[in-house]
């Protein structure tokens, strides 16, 4: 059993057992499917009383945002103070949702003026988690190292496209990552290898309704930190390393979830040595100070290496990290990150997930 696990002390299980848990999934965003997964992992998993944490038995409810923004509670469709008003008052939300208004700030503003208690980062974290240029910014202050980039506004795009696009060029190439600002981890990034490419991944970002992020491509390792807890304070978890499968460039949604083609995920590491696994787990903190993060998340970055003949990678001996991004919903489908540390810290996932609920009471 891990140290950090505090569902495991008596006092906490005995409140854990009394706490209504609502599962609340699916929402209106891109990743709507991925987290309708992670919801019903997650409900199976507290229903599952099979396990080392079978003595704590909580009542779940399982609550689904539709497409339309109803709650669906019992198969209710539902507007939301309806659905909160039909669930005990002292039940705390467990947040499977990803993206959109799940991860942006804006249901937990909402749970939070509604007086209820949830799992995950606030409001504000949220929010700059979910901004990629904004939380790049807030960890480059702290001295977390990111790659070189260019912010391009939609404003600025179609007020004057030749100098919107000079300014996406100006980053350093040829190869370089277009990303819609505010999308997931997995939606709205293109991977550029010339200047055409960047201006067309450029109009579509801007057609959708976002800004633009413009980064040069830093080649390497993908790697990612789980941590629990608040700011520096936090614990890192063991760091998982990122293999993008046949024919994949990056990690992107086929590389996340395709089972016949996906990544292959390490952790612990396979490649990375320990004092680099050291420096990426203190990145990680710094970042998440420099977030204002609370309660547990998921921060992503890119170890540059030049990867070897058979297929292993070659590290420079003081190169640091560089942020990808940070994520304070992370997934909880059966083939993700965050439950893949936490089984390399000997927690099961039905125990994780009654750690992030003990987190938030």
């Amino acid at each position: 059993m891990a140290a950090w696990e505090t569902w495991s002390r008596e006092r906490v299980k005995a409140q854990l057992t009394r706490t209504p848990i609502a599962v609340l999934k699916g929402g209106r965003s891109d990743e709507r499917g991925v987290s309708l997964t992670s919801g019903g992992a997650v409900v199976a998993a507290l229903r599952d009383l099979t396990g080392p944490s079978f003595e704590v038995a909580p009542p779940i409810f399982e609550v689904e945002i539709d497409p339309s923004g109803q709650w669906v509670l019992d198969g209710a469709a539902l507007e939301p103070l309806q659905a909160i008003g039909s669930l005990p008052e002292e039940a705390l939300f467990l947040l499977a949702l990803h993206g959109g208004e799940g991860e942006d700030g804006t249901v937990q503003g909402f749970l939070e003026a509604a007086q209820r208690r949830y799992t995950g980062a606030g409001p504000e974290c949220s929010a700059l988690c979910m901004d990629k240029h904004r939380s790049r910014e807030a960890a480059a202050a702290a001295g977390v190292k990111v790659a070189e980039g260019a912010l391009v506004t939609r404003d600025a795009f179609l007020e004057d496209r030749a100098a919107a696009l000079a300014r996406a060029h100006a980053v350093a190439g040829p190869v370089r990552f277009v990303k819609h600002t505010s999308a997931g981890s997995s939606f709205g990034v293109h991977r550029c290898a010339d200047d055409a490419a960047v201006a067309a991944a450029c109009e579509d970002v801007v057609a959708s309704g976002a800004d633009v992020l413009v980064e040069a491509e830093v080649r390497g390792l993908e790697t990612t930190v789980g941590v629990m807890g608040d700011g520096r304070d936090a614990l890192a978890l063991p760091v998982a390393e990122v293999v993008p499968g046949e024919g994949g460039l990056f990690f992107d949604h086929e590389q996340k979830y395709s089972d016949a083609h996906g990544a292959q995920e390490f952790c612990p590491p396979r490649y990375l040595p320990a004092e680099l696994t050291a420096r990426l787990q203190a990145r990680a903190l710094e970042a998440w100070e420099s977030f204002g993060g609370t309660r547990y998340a998921r921060i992503d970055f890119i170890v540059p290496a030049e990867r070897q003949a058979d297929g292993s990678f070659h590290f420079e001996q003081d190169v640091d990290p560089v942020l990808l991004e940070a994520n304070t919903l992370p997934g909880f489908t059966p083939r993700s990150l965050l439950p893949l540390a936490a089984a390399a810290d000997g927690v099961g996932f039905r125990e994780l997930c009654l750690e992030l609920v003990a987190r938030s009471l």
